[in-house]
């Protein structure tokens, strides 16, 4: 073969060679990027398959896988979260610290989340979840993102949460069970030592229940403690606890209260609410409650002493009746019992006509003669007699009783002093003590206005008397009210002045017309140096600001020669008489 047909063999040979080659590599490249794909389908379908939220997020939590379990769980399909922000479609990932998890496994660590709810927004999906987050690596080895695993807990946290309510709560009623009972007791307590408020405890027994469950079935017995158990939830606030801790015991407590007496509100409430009849799957039951009550700190400073304190307290009331409730102390059982009596006694006394005015004259020492008088509220009890308006004042106040009240004693006065003016004194002068409550009332304006209207007395013969103490409470809203009062003509006098704590700066731009000295330092004038000094001050600052100014409570010519010698020109007291009623005051006046 010549060496030209050899050369030309080789070469064809080498280019099949080649082509061989190339077409194997072809062949395979072809095969690899077919298995690439039914690999990659592969995993596609185990993730989107797999029983549990598959995840991926990228270096900007932003989300780049979501599977079919996500898509179900949370109602949001893929094409809705993919490449967004992951706490902007779901506020819990910020709000349960879910964002800081998924940046310390960007980080490089791997993490487990605790227990999570998460909500959608927008629709009623929500439950509990749990999660793994690890690193997500691209192929160079390099942090790409993060990749979670998330199980569905609801049903396990659904079944633990039925478990814990049934540790703490009662089966039949749904009411707090004795252990929940206790340790809410034990934080009240906890809460009250730290705020120095009151805790009370109520410890109830049905009266006669056993004669229920004995005539007409234990069905018909738990029906009844179960309407039992929703009248004492409506008996109590939000905040307090309702415990069934026996067979027909209840519990109460009751946190942060004001005052001791309020615990015998509530108490007086439950007796009027369990009182009323119930029905119970055709019959009509009537059944009552006694109740023991006891007080943290008088009664005892934990739980079991408390507890047992009011125990003892409900037994007593069983003992003396039933249908009613004993404080755990006797003293404090008096004293609340007489607070209930008085309020239970406010509510009808002036229509049974129980309140009179008394009236204190009012002196130009000067002259000698009666220019005014002050009205003067007493209250003709039909058990206790005459009370003082010191002794249930504050009731009223806190009741809510006041403003009815002093719409009467404001009628009742400009009445009284039109009947002065008709017999010949026509600039005679009435004073009336206004409370906190009514100087606050919206309807204050109005209610004088037509007092003064009824009656037909000038309003510069009506004079509102209201406490240094309530004009300083709120400074501008005293300012409005005594601005709006003055148009109608009526004067004002700060009363009790010198016990609370004005400041000049308010003092002199409140349009008032007197300051009235408290008895407090009249009484030991002239020997105390003290109160005559305060007494010189205010006698001064008054005459400085253009004022009137009335000393109260003069007793002896002692008191008066002093006041009078430092010009102080209208005083009342018993040295002149002391309050009278309207007859006796007008006896006083024609002689």
């Amino acid at each position: 073969m010549a060496p030209m047909q050899s050369a030309e063999l080789l070469a064809s040979i080498a280019l099949f060679v080649v082509a061989i080659y190339i077409i194997v590599r072809q062949v395979k490249a072809i095969r690899a990027e077919q298995e690439l794909r039914e690999t990659n389908q592969f995993a596609t379908e185990i993730i989107q398959n797999a029983g549990e939220g598959i995840v991926v997020y990228d270096r900007n939590l932003r989300y780049r896988v979501w599977n079919r379990f996500m898509e179900e769980l949370t109602g949001r399909a893929a094409d809705e979260v993919m490449g967004r922000f992951a706490p902007e479609i779901f506020p819990h990932i910020r709000e349960q610290h879910v964002d800081e998890l998924l940046r310390r496994a960007l980080a490089g660590e791997m993490v487990s989340s605790p227990d999570v709810h998460y909500w959608v927004p927008g629709t009623d999906r929500s439950g509990w979840v749990s999660a793994i987050y690890r690193p997500h690596f691209d192929s160079r080895g390099k942090i790409a993102g993060v990749i979670g695993l998330i199980r569905d807990i609801t049903e396990r946290k659904a079944a633990e949460q039925q478990i814990e309510y049934q540790a703490y709560h009662d089966a039949l009623t749904g009411l707090a069970n004795r252990r929940l009972f206790q340790e809410h007791l034990t934080l009240a307590l906890a809460l009250a030592q730290r705020r120095s408020r009151l805790v009370a405890v109520l410890f109830l027994d049905l009266d006669h229940f056993k004669l229920v469950n004995d005539s007409l079935g234990h069905s018909i017995g738990d029906a009844l403690l179960r309407q039992v158990a929703n009248r004492l939830k409506a008996s109590v606030r939000e905040g307090d606890t309702v415990a069934r801790v026996g067979g027909d015991e209840f519990t109460i407590v009751l946190q942060e209260l004001a005052k001791r007496e309020d615990a015998a509100v509530v108490a007086q409430k439950v007796l009027r609410m369990i009182s009323e009849p119930v029905d119970v799957t055709g019959h009509r039951l009537y059944v009552t409650t006694s109740i023991g009550i006891t007080l943290y700190p008088d009664d005892g400073d934990d739980a079991e002493t408390l507890l047992k304190n009011a125990d003892n307290a409900m037994y007593r009331a069983k003992a003396e009746g039933r249908n009613m409730y004993q404080m755990a102390t006797q003293e404090l059982n008096r004293s609340t019992q007489d607070r209930m009596t008085l309020e239970s006694g406010l509510h009808v006394a002036i229509e049974r006509g129980e309140f009179e005015l008394f009236y204190q004259p009012q002196i130009d020492v000067r002259t000698m003669r009666i220019i005014g008088m002050e009205a003067l509220l007493r209250w003709h009890h039909p058990e206790r007699g005459l009370i003082l308006p010191a002794d249930f004042i504050g009731v009223a106040e806190e009741r809510g009783f006041i403003v009815v009240i002093g719409d009467w004693v404001l009628r009742t006065a400009c009445r009284q002093a039109r009947l002065f003016r008709d017999r010949g004194m026509p600039n005679f002068r009435v004073a009336v003590n206004i409370s906190a409550r009514q100087f606050r009332d919206q309807s204050l304006v109005q209610t004088i206005e037509t007092a003064l209207a009824e009656s037909g007395v000038h309003p510069s013969c009506l004079e509102l008397e209201i406490t240094e103490s309530v004009a300083m409470e709120n400074v501008e809203l005293t300012l409005q009210i005594l601005t709006t009062l003055r148009k109608t003509g009526i004067s004002v006098a700060i009363d009790d002045f010198g016990t609370g704590h004005s400041s000049l700066s308010y003092l002199k731009r409140f349009p008032i017309d007197a300051l009235k000295i408290d008895r407090a330092f009249v009484e030991d004038l002239p020997d105390r140096v003290e109160d005559a000094a305060i007494v010189r001050s205010v006698i001064q600052l008054a005459h400085g600001l253009n004022l009137r100014v009335v000393a109260e409570g003069v007793e002896t010519k002692a008191q008066l020669d002093f006041l009078k010698g430092h010009d102080c020109r209208e005083m009342q007291g018993h040295y002149f008489s002391i309050p009278l009623p309207a007859s006796e005051f007008t006896t006083l006046l024609e002689s």
